[in-house]
């Protein structure tokens, strides 16, 4: 891959980085990573690898009333 410049290092270890060609690699703390076009879609992958949901579904989920 050409020099890329770290953008963000995450506290569990998930990065993005801006490659020479114009993309941004998104990794996880396990070395899976995918390229993507621009920054809020690499900002979101991002969200979706640390949280493990991407939006929509993460918002369906709602904690059990116990009443």
């Amino acid at each position: 891959m050409a020099k890329s410049n770290l953008l963000v290092r995450t506290a569990h270890g998930a990065t993005i980085q801006k490659s020479e060609d114009g993309r941004f690699l998104v990794c996880d703390s396990d070395n899976y990573c995918l390229f993507t076009r621009s920054l809020y879609s690499a900002e979101i992958e991002l969200e979706a690898m640390e949280s493990g949901f991407l939006f929509p579904y993460s918002t369906a989920f709602r904690q059990a009333s116990t009443t």
